[in-house]
Order: C-alpha cells, then sequence, then structure tokens
C-alpha cells in the first residue's frame, strides 16, 4: 500500500492511549463474536487478526477457504476503526467499501492491515490489504469513512 497523499499524517496516539483503544475495542461482543483481536500500531495502522481462523469463518464457494461475508464483515470493522484514528472523538461510519477478492484465504490465521490514505474535515480515504498466514496478499479494499462534524464530540468509537 502507498500512500497518494503528500501531508505526512502525525502519529500522536501515546502508548496508553493505544492501549486503551485496543482493550475497549477488543472487549466489544460484536468483535469478540467476529473472532478478530484489533491491534492499534499506531494511528496510521491498524491491524485485524484472526487466529486461529474457526469453522464459521470458512466455508467460501464450498470449499476451506474463507467465506466473503468474514472477510468483508472485518474489512468494515478495520476501515471504519482506521478511519476514527483520524477523527478521535467524532462520529464515523463506511460510506463506501470496495473489495477486491484475488486469491482463496487458506491456513490457520490471517490478519487485515489498515491504513489511512488521505484525512479531510468529514472524509478518510482507507486502504486494507488481507495476508495471509505466509504474508501473501489475498484481498484488497479501498474505504471512504464518513466523519461527523456534530456529533459524538468526545466519544470512543464502539
Amino acid at each position: 500500500m502507498t500512500r497518494r497523499d503528500s501531508r505526512p499524517m502525525p502519529d500522536d496516539l501515546t502508548e496508553q492511549m493505544r492501549a486503551q483503544l485496543t482493550a475497549r475495542w477488543n472487549a466489544h461482543p460484536g468483535v469478540e463474536r467476529m473472532g478478530v483481536r484489533l491491534d492499534v500500531v499506531s494511528r496510521t495502522e491498524l491491524r485485524g487478526i484472526v487466529d486461529p481462523i474457526a469453522a464459521h469463518h470458512r466455508g467460501g464457494m464450498g470449499t476451506p477457504a474463507v467465506n466473503g461475508p468474514t472477510i468483508a464483515a472485518i474489512f468494515d470493522l478495520v476501515a471504519g476503526l482506521t478511519g476514527y484514528l483520524q477523527a478521535p472523538g467524532q462520529k464515523v461510519g463506511v460510506a463506501q467499501l470496495t473489495i477486491r477478492f484475488l486469491r482463496p484465504v487458506l491456513g490457520s490465521r490471517f490478519e487485515v492491515v489498515g491504513r489511512p490514505v488521505k484525512a479531510g474535515r468529514s472524509l478518510v480515504f482507507v486502504e486494507c490489504e488481507l495476508l495471509d498466514e505466509a504474508g501473501v496478499v489475498c484481498a484488497r479494499a479501498d474505504g471512504l469513512i464518513s466523519v461527523s462534524t456534530t456529533e459524538g464530540a468526545g466519544e470512543l468509537a464502539l
């Protein structure tokens, strides 16, 4: 993934803030049910790790591959929270998500890495990659994250 925006995005999240976000997001019942563990690496990188891949994650096209709805849900989660990291304290929502499935996701684990491309006051553009356990890119997604500038000031996502 490459950033197309020339403006540097500062990583002003302290280790304490990263730990607080990671703990809060991972304790969310929806995140737990998805079987994903989130890792706030920095303000400009969020990882969603599925380890191990469970039976309910599999079944893509009648194979042992990870199914499309699982991939789409985790892309949606990672893209939205990556957008939130660019607008902390604001309500955000995924307005558009484009997914490109490149190859089946097999093995016992995978991770989705989200990074912001460009952030404005009301929109954040995000790129995500899904890597299998060998580090091979199996899918990519581009997200357009809408940022509300009037609602949710001071709230923590999820």
